[in-house]
């Protein structure tokens, strides 16, 4: 958050401060590194269900965002730092903490602290709900394209898988009518075998025949030759 103080409130010199009603250049940071090294006091970093690495940058973020609207002079703010410096502070730690707030600001009360400690409260809440708001905004956004982009798959899915029926359609076709010719290839000799052990009997009777017939003509021929003088 580049400019925070911006988002949660305006400043004119001394005056109180005013509530921002745009927070057009707000952003919810997903995966951007914020920038923020504050180190929380105080603050539990191991939280089961969420990344310890993530939680420390996300609080230093509030942290950093809480520096950034810090009121001018001595207020809650001042008081909240001294308290959170000290490790599990006690009655004690709140009496000489306060000591030393009135004597920064004797206009200092406990009504004041409080007061302010609204103020601060009232920013993290609204902060904290754009972040919800924008967040949830990133997490449908998400949801969306992530479901356009499996009922694209599927849809591919889907038009693969019928045309790979249809080749496997097509394949078992293919096969039927191969092995269909495969077993009128293995019958086609007994098929055409009456047909030409006829044509090679008339072939044989064919030589036969006109030995038979050339040998009469020619016994013919040779008795001419031979009984009959010129």
């Amino acid at each position: 958050m580049k400019n925070w103080k911006s988002l949660f409130v305006k400043t004119e010199d001394n005056d109180e401060p005013k509530t921002v009603e745009s927070t057009s250049s707000f952003s919810f940071p997903v995966n951007n590194t914020t920038g923020a090294t504050t180190t929380v006091s105080n603050t539990t970093t191991s939280i089961p269900g969420i990344d310890t690495t993530v939680l420390n940058e996300v609080i230093g973020v509030y942290e950093k965002g809480v520096d950034s609207i810090n009121m001018p002079g001595y207020d809650f703010y001042e008081f909240y730092k001294a308290i959170s410096s000290i490790p599990q502070a006690g009655e004690q730690a709140y009496t000489m903490a306060f000591q030393m707030a009135k004597s920064m600001d004797n206009t200092i009360s406990p009504v004041k602290l409080m007061k302010d400690a609204e103020f601060y409260i009232s920013k993290i809440n609204e902060v904290h709900s754009q972040y919800v708001s924008q967040g949830q905004s990133k997490l449908n956004s998400f949801e969306n394209q992530k479901n356009q982009e499996k009922n694209q798959l599927l849809q591919e899915i889907e038009k693969g898988t019928q045309q790979i029926n249809a080749l496997r359609n097509q394949l078992q076709t293919l096969e039927s009518e191969t092995n269909q010719k495969r077993l009128s290839l293995s019958g086609i000799d007994n098929t055409y075998t009456s047909q030409e052990g006829e044509i090679r009997q008339k072939l044989l009777a064919n030589d036969q025949a006109r030995q038979i017939s050339v040998s009469k003509l020619t016994l013919v021929k040779e008795g001419i030759q031979k009984n009959i003088k010129n």
